[in-house]
């Protein structure tokens, strides 16, 4: 049977070659559908394909009609964003809970929970740099997870890479999965964790390497981000203590999101830090751990996306960011609701950001 692209769903086998504008075919016969080959479909604006009727475990395929999927589409953007956020944390932890089992990583599924999401960040970036204000201590790390992909996922369009940041996305939701084989009573201990324990904490990019290894529809470069995501640019980062050029741009960015997101949240054993504490703690491993080339793309990612954003001063007034620079001394120039009156806060200002609204 021959039918529209956005009727396949994962394990159809396709039976004919796929031609775009070529002699090559782009899609060969008898392969079998994943996420990614519909990603080539819709890239190349394929109107049909030659698929069994029987799915690749030899079930029944019954093709939905295009209204429906793209009813179900449509379901998912009405969804409001945080609601859908908190959804998808919802799943990670479901998958989390079976890598503990020992049941392998699912690619397909990871794919299915976290891109519908990451396609909807270009219009809810102040939320997506806000999420920190989502986490609990008890639920961190699954929070943790999503929100570094979708806030690499910015920092990787912001970079360039409109054609690739799916694969940085999915790098960044993957690198923390190793944690389901480290003891949990250490993510949760309240104390800070000594050498022994820090020594075990650190296998984690190894052992969420091992689980992303054999996934096809994973770039090679997406492992990479995987395993070096807590590399320093020094090399006295981990698991391999690699420098600068045998870094991989993933990891970069990736390191950035993490660091961010992980400041700026509540932990177990550390308190969030004020916005302003953040960014001078990024600012001084600029060369030593972050890129600057990266690093300076993320700032200028949040001083757009947080203009305008209501805050709680330390006075207790609200007030809106009006103009906010970060990438030499941090300085935000707010305006308080009510008064209308202009403060300019910096690092060492008595009046300080404490929260955002």
């Amino acid at each position: 049977m021959r039918v529209h692209p956005k009727q396949l769903v994962p394990h159809c086998v396709i039976t004919e070659d796929v031609y775009s504008k070529g002699l090559q075919p782009i899609i060969q016969k008898n392969t079998v559908v994943t996420p990614l080959i519909q990603e080539v479909l819709d890239r190349f604006k394929i109107e049909d394909v030659a698929v069994e009727d029987c799915l690749e475990d030899g079930m029944t395929y019954f093709p939905l009609p295009i209204e429906a999927t793209e009813e179900q589409q449509e379901q998912v953007v009405s969804t409001p964003f945080l609601e859908h956020y908190r959804k998808v944390v919802k799943q990670y932890e479901k998958m989390y809970q079976l890598w503990q089992s020992g049941v392998p990583l699912d690619i397909h599924k990871v794919r299915e929970t976290i891109i519908p999401l990451a396609k909807r960040i270009d219009q809810h970036k102040h939320e997506v740099l806000l999420l920190f204000k989502e986490v609990t201590k008890d639920r961190y790390l699954a929070h943790h997870s999503v929100a570094t992909a979708l806030i690499t996922s910015l920092l990787a369009k912001q970079s360039g890479l409109d054609k690739d940041w799916i694969q940085v996305c999915l790098a960044g939701f993957l690198a923390d999965s190793g944690m389901s084989k480290i003891s949990q009573r250490l993510l949760k201990k309240p104390q800070a964790l000594v050498p022994p324990e820090l020594d075990e904490i650190k296998k984690h990019p190894t052992y969420s390497y091992r689980y992303v290894d054999n996934c096809a529809s994973l770039s090679r470069q997406a492992k990479l981000g995987v395993l070096q995501h807590h590399e320093k640019l020094d090399g006295s980062g981990y698991p391999m203590g690699v420098k600068r050029d045998k870094i991989h741009p993933y990891a970069k960015m990736i390191a950035i999101s993490d660091s961010y997101h992980a400041m700026m949240s509540e932990r177990y054993y550390q308190k969030e830090k004020p916005l302003f504490d953040t960014i001078i703690d990024m600012h001084k491993r600029i060369n030593h751990q972050f890129d600057d080339q990266y690093l300076y793309q993320f700032f200028h990612l949040l001083e757009e996306a947080l203009k305008n954003q209501q805050v709680t001063l330390s006075t207790g007034e609200k007030a809106d960011i009006v103009e906010l620079h970060l990438n030499k001394d941090p300085e935000a120039i707010v305006r308080v609701r009510g008064t209308h009156d202009i403060y300019t806060l910096t690092q060492d200002a008595s009046q300080k950001i404490t929260a955002f609204v």
